[in-house]
């Protein structure tokens, strides 16, 4: 998960030797400021040309320099980094001039058809630009191309591999110096970049002030006539197409929307495809993206100035595409909701592409499948991020942008902290379970149950009976086990109480209130690995049948807390220790799959709809254990149910690999209970936090329909992978049930277990 303290940036410890010996260099009088002049003879000396073109871009440069010493409060690094890149534009400009001079004809190349992706930053530009450009037919900028538009041998073989050297050394160089930027926005030298870094050519681009302090140069930028640097910008693209020619160029940035006015003059019949999302979401996640950039460049990072300057910037963009758009051809723009795009993202490609009249076969589906196939959400990390940090609130942007939003029909995302990228159970407006903290959970499962939907499945008659079946059900001296333990003893089965030490009296409890004498007791701690491995000796040396296993035990910690073998405990309880437990049973025959439905064991999992909130599983760190406050630790429960229903739906695939069921595997979410287990909440809340779990909360025993039907109802017995929230049928997430997925948690936690093992 990105780090939240931008005032204080990661820095390697060779980059802070290197600042604080520039630090006491300039302290000397040593230091080395940027000039506009000293960069251009630079430039000239590199290419032995000295033809910049003559567009405007001497002025913009005179001011971008004069507001980054002025304002931009840099660092050593960010002062060689920031030059290095100025004088790299310098550099492309004299070698394009030189290229245009040798080549007249590249001004006659017709670009064709052109596809223009713009909206408010982190609406998903991304992700919908890197799925046009898979289409076969289409040309896009690469980001070696956006850092090298011209090699020094543009017409020789060494071409691409000079471009991919310098693209290679660019990713690295930000990993290296900011690692958590790649969970925000993922770079690579092969995957199509935005075109802003072509209007970097002209120095007249959002660029500088997303990764700098210079409120100078973008006041003066935005007065400025735009014409010259568009312009160019095509005069780029017709290089690169006489380098690699391409039929439909794709291009891709947020700074467009300020500008369509003159996109739309420069790039005659173009289609414009503006994306939205929430701004609220929208600009957290963006302020985050400045913060995390700016801090490689300075050690001084302001939120809250961020947040105004990006608030207002945002606006002033929104408000210029409205007016433009007004006065446009409705038929030239493609508009894409973010939540449409993560929804049905192919979808979304055919559209645009039967709108712009170019076909969209199975070549073009495929390759659009496949990169999302490559490319898993959140790959590289979480993206955490909140209003609040920039100095801002959601009245605050629901007041600026009310317009935007009613003119789009765009819905209020319910959680802020997730990634741009994520799948669309995560983001879907009025959900964000896992994500969204305890006060989030406890709105969304009360509104669940205040408007059910309409139940998918009857409750299982009081008539059926499950005479002679052995059930073992853990968490069962309270909550909804309990509950569940005593109406499964009622209708007539062998219960085994799976509980913590201490527990000696439930079982006499139970027998009481279900009628039934056939009730005992194991001891078990979920949370001690060793405890579990001992428990399933006792089992296996009984010589015990399990028909029916409820995996029911649950809790919460207010805070991260290690497990006997430095787990997380919410991960140990939820997941490992029923691995574990699942993996002894069918080894020791503790459970044994069967041909015959009457004799089909069924496994049932009590999980949670947190789970479809959550951040990917980092399955390669599984074992790994991060420290977590309150404000994460429902964060994390979503986690670790995530793991649970993957390892169900799993589970389910491995024991009935052909048409019969042999072990019906299913797992649900009951809803909200006024169970107790938020038992571990601070003492200061308790009193509060158990009255309103009561109030507001079905009780356990009128909250079990959906755990009796799993484990009795007779269709349940002959079927796998049903997953029911509260009496309604559901598909888990989309996350879960991808089988790549399970198969890379299988392998990842059996490793867990073999080691589990040496500790018995």
């Amino acid at each position: 998960m990105t780090s939240t303290d931008y005032e204080h940036p990661f820095r390697p410890a060779p980059v802070r030797l290197l600042n604080r010996l520039g630090k006491a260099g300039a302290n000397l009088g040593l230091s080395d400021r940027l000039d506009a002049e000293a960069l251009r003879d630079t430039a000239r000396r590199k290419t032995g040309f000295s033809d910049f073109g003559d567009d405007g871009h001497a002025e913009a440069l005179e001011v971008l320099v004069t507001s980054i010493k002025a304002e931009a409060r840099l660092n050593t690094t960010g002062r060689l980094i920031q030059r290095s890149r100025l004088t790299g534009a310098l550099v492309q400009r004299l070698r394009i001039s030189e290229l245009l001079r040798r080549h007249p004809e590249i001004a006659d190349i017709d670009l064709g058809t052109v596809i223009v992706i713009t909206g408010l930053q982190r609406t998903g530009t991304t992700l919908l630009h890197r799925l046009l450009i898979s289409h076969p037919d289409f040309r896009g900028l690469s980001g070696a191309e956006a850092l090298m538009p011209v090699p020094g041998a543009p017409d020789s073989d060494r071409a691409e591999r000079a471009r991919k050297r310098q693209a290679v050394l660019a990713q690295k160089s930000i990993s290296y110096l900011a690692p958590e930027f790649m969970a925000i926005h993922p770079i690579s030298h092969d995957e199509p970049e935005e075109d802003v870094l072509l209007l970097d050519l002209s120095f007249m681009s959002q660029s500088a002030e997303a990764t700098m302090h210079v409120p100078t140069y973008a006041r003066w930028l935005e007065a400025q006539d735009h014409t010259p640097a568009y312009e160019y910008l095509r005069r780029v693209l017709q290089v690169l197409s006489w380098q690699r020619p391409g039929r439909t160029w794709v291009l891709k940035t947020p700074h467009h929307l300020e500008h369509l006015d003159v996109l739309l003059r420069v790039f005659k019949g173009a289609t414009v495809v503006q994306t939205h999302r929430d701004p609220r979401i929208a600009l957290a996640s963006f302020c985050s993206m400045v913060a995390h950039g700016r801090g490689m460049f300075s050690d001084q990072v302001d939120p809250v100035e961020i947040g105004r300057h990006w608030s207002a910037k945002t606006h002033r963009m929104v408000e210029r595409a409205t007016a433009v758009r007004a006065e446009s051809p409705a038929d030239q723009f493609v508009d894409v909701s973010y939540y449409d795009l993560m929804a049905d993202p192919v979808a979304e490609v055919r559209r645009i592409c039967e709108h712009a009249g170019i076909p969209f076969d199975e070549r073009a589906s495929g390759a659009a499948t496949q990169y999302l196939e490559a490319n898993p959400k959140n790959r590289f990390g979480r993206h955490d991020y909140r209003l609040g940090d920039f100095g801002l609130t959601d009245d605050m942007v629901d007041e600026a942008f009310a317009a935007y939003r009613e003119a789009y029909a765009i819905p209020i995302e319910s959680d802020q902290g997730r990634s741009a990228e994520q799948p669309a159970d995560a983001v879907q407006p009025g959900r964000g379970l896992g994500d969204s903290g305890f006060v989030g959970a406890l709105v969304t499962a009360v509104r669940d149950l205040r408007n059910p939907k309409a139940p998918d499945v009857e409750p299982v008659p009081d008539d059926v009976w499950i005479d002679g079946k052995t059930c073992l059900v853990t968490g069962a001296n309270s909550g909804l086990g309990r509950a569940a333990a005593v109406e499964l003893a009622r209708r007539g089965g062998s219960m085994i109480l799976a509980c913590r030490p201490g527990r000696d009296t439930i079982c006499d409890e139970i027998k009481r209130e279900s009628g039934s004498e056939s009730v005992e007791l194991v001891e078990v701690d979920l949370a001690d690995l060793r405890s579990v491995h001992r428990c399933c000796d006792e089992l296996r040396d009984r010589g015990v049948r399990i028909d029916i296993a409820l995996l029911n035990a649950g809790l919460m910690t207010p805070t991260a807390r290690q497990s006997p073998q430095g787990y997380d405990t919410m991960l140990a309880v939820h997941f490992l220790a029923n691995r574990v437990m699942i993996d002894r049973w069918l080894a020791d025959g503790v459970i044994d799959p069967s041909q015959s439905d009457s004799e089909t064991p069924r496994i049932v999992f009590v999980s949670s709809e947190a789970h479809r909130s959550s951040a990917d599983l980092d399955i390669e760190r599984l074992d790994a254990f991060t420290p977590y406050g309150m404000k994460d630790a429902m964060r994390h429960y979503g986690l670790s149910k995530l793991a649970l229903c993957t390892y169900a739906t799993e589970l389910s695939r491995r024991l009935n690999p052909g048409d019969g069921v042999e072990v019906a595997v299913h797992s649900l979410c009951p809803g909200g209970v006024a169970t107790n287990i938020a038992r571990e909440a601070p003492p200061m809340l308790k009193p509060i936090v158990d009255p309103v779990l009561r109030r507001l909360f079905r009780s356990p025993a009128d909250a079990i329909d959906p755990v009796i039907y799993l484990c009795c109802a007779p269709e349940a017995g002959s079927c796998t992978g049903l997953y029911l929230h509260l009496m309604h049928r559901k598909q888990v997430s989309e996350r879960a049930s991808d089988p790549a997925n399970g198969t890379k948690l299988w392998d990842a936690s059996q490793v867990l277990v073999e080691e589990s093992r040496g500790i018995r």
